[in-house]
């Protein structure tokens, strides 16, 4: 009676982990930036151990479905394994008292990690322990889904298909925004509206809080979010003196959610224009995550953005600087080396 339902959990497993070896492979970086923001040993992210992680994933799925028995036991013994320390990872990425971001899925799975991450995974070691339970069986799972009967295929059918009408229905891009109108013309398009800035403040390097109103009393300011140890950071974070120097009269200054100490050890760069966004809160009231830029205007408005992601920040980078020079309050000279393609 159970030999339908048995074959559901080392196929899910298999599912997610290709998905999640896939997406790595895509955006390798990615997996070497969350072992960084996630704190893992400096002789783990070093190593070749985020290059071979997404294969591992991918063989791992693999060997679920075809290993035949006793084997199958082995390989559901190192699957249950990998979720287990996926979900001490989380765990303890829970108690740096600040908001991390991590790859768990590549970049189909970056975001913040919270509780409900947290039993994300408590839920996959669930099913790989009903893994280790099917495991047992004398056949394969591919010998069983070739000798089941009509009902199972129905039964596993149904399932696949409540499975994507839950992901459809509830399943939407978390902050996603809505594309413009295809009918929409030039002539129709606003102009950027601007904004009161949140009422909120940031911490400098000597813990002091420094509300947004403050921070650009003299002149405006252009925030960079960002993570020292994320991949498309690094980049950023390499230009921002250039950045703060050749934007003139707007000063260029990196927002961590990480203690300071910690983040200008990892990226000496920042040293004396990096600020402490206690609990990540003035990242979550523009809803942003690393890399992103916002420009406080000196009238304590919102003079451009936020954007988010690497090359979206370099090119708004480049926009400000372009107005400045409209403006004339930049000399004509050379822009700052921008962000080359190479990660």
């Amino acid at each position: 009676m159970l030999a339908g339902p048995l074959l559901l959990p080392p196929l899910l497993l298999a599912v997610l982990l290709c998905v999640s070896g896939g997406a790595k492979l895509r955006h390798p970086e990615e997996t070497r930036s969350a072992f960084a923001q996630l704190q893992l040993p400096r002789a783990l992210t070093d190593s070749p151990a985020p290059r071979v992680l997404p294969w591992a994933e991918i063989v791992l799925a693999v060997a679920l479905v075809v290993t035949p028995a006793p084997f199958a036991l082995g390989v559901a013994v190192v699957t249950l394994g990998l979720l287990i320390a996926y979900l001490a990872v989380i765990v303890r990425a829970l108690g740096f008292g600040y908001p991390v971001t991590c790859s768990c899925f590549g970049r189909l799975g970056l975001g913040e990690v919270t509780r409900r991450t947290a039993w994300r995974n408590v839920l996959l070691v669930l099913v790989g322990l009903l893994t280790l339970w099917s495991a047992s069986a004398e056949a394969s799972v591919l010998a069983r889904l070739a000798e089941a009967s009509a009902a199972t295929w129905v039964w596993l059918a149904l399932v696949v298909v409540t499975v994507a009408v839950v992901v459809v229905t509830f399943g939407g891009t978390k902050g996603a925004t809505p594309a413009p109108a295809a009918a929409a013309t030039d002539e129709e398009e606003l102009d950027y509206s601007r904004q009161p800035m949140p009422y909120a403040a940031l911490e400098d390097e000597a813990g002091r809080s420094i509300p947004l109103t403050a921070l650009v009393a003299e002149g405006a300011v252009l925030l960079l979010f960002i993570s020292p140890g994320c991949g498309p950071c690094t980049p950023v974070i390499e230009e921002l003196p250039g950045w703060d120097e050749g934007l003139g009269p707007v000063r260029v200054r990196a927002v961590v959610a990480q203690p300071v100490e910690l983040a200008t050890q990892q990226a000496p760069a920042l040293s004396g224009r990096v600020l402490h966004d206690p609990q990540g809160t003035l990242a979550r009231i523009f809803g942003v995550g690393t890399p992103a830029a916002v420009l406080l205007g000196g009238d304590g408005l919102l003079a451009g953005g936020p954007v988010r992601g690497r090359d979206q920040v370099v090119d708004f980078v480049g926009d400000v600087r372009a107005e400045l020079l409209d403006a004339g309050a930049l000399d004509e000279a050379p822009a700052p080396e921008q962000v080359s393609d190479g990660r």
